[in-house]
């Protein structure tokens, strides 16, 4: 059904021109079309839909059933059509979880499970921002509880456990010695 609702404007277009056996004239839809849609859609008995649109002229023929079904003329809202980043929880193979590229490409965890990300738009406009604010958009800035319990869900634990690198420059930020939840040595 929501597959259909896309075709709805051209759909509409082409049933406001009529098919004649020497050319093609337009017909605003005004004329015959709006006025039938109450009717189309009514909640009574389902009639035959050509029956009901009236000839334009003699020689035109009446418009093709396919256009005339009534799914694909009702005038609702479209929906919003948002990006999806699901996660994978059966994949298809092995039938695992799978890892959302996009959270490993944009976030890092830091060992204590918060994560980190650049701040937006640093690396846009750069020929409107002040050196001051360029080098300020250079830091990391931290995902909030809610956003990490998500990006969390989002990877494998795979990417939740910490990560060891040689010169790592995030070492500093590793450990978090003031909760005692947090700490790895003993207050």
């Amino acid at each position: 059904m929501l597959a259909l609702k896309k075709v709805i404007p051209s759909s509409l277009r082409l049933l406001t021109c009529s098919i004649t056996k020497k050319n093609l004239t337009a017909v605003p839809a005004t004329k015959w079309f709006l006025p039938l849609i109450p009717k189309l859609f009514s909640t009574s008995a389902p009639q035959p839909v050509i029956s009901r649109i009236p000839s334009i002229s003699p020689n035109t023929r009446p418009v093709s059933t396919s256009l005339a079904v009534p799914s694909l003329l009702t005038n609702k809202s479209l929906p919003c059509i948002q990006q999806a980043r699901s996660v994978t929880k059966w994949s298809l193979n092995k039938g695992k979880r799978k890892t959302v590229k996009a959270v490993v490409a944009r976030f890092y965890r830091l060992g204590w499970g918060a994560w980190i990300r650049p701040m937006v738009g640093r690396s846009k406009r750069h020929w409107s921002k002040t050196a001051k604010r360029k080098i300020r958009s250079e830091k990391h800035v931290f995902c909030n509880s809610t956003q990490s319990t998500l990006l969390d869900k989002m990877v494998t634990k795979y990417w939740r456990k910490r990560r060891f690198y040689i010169d790592d420059v995030y070492e500093p930020y590793q450990q978090r010695e003031e909760y005692s939840s947090s700490a790895v040595k003993p207050h």
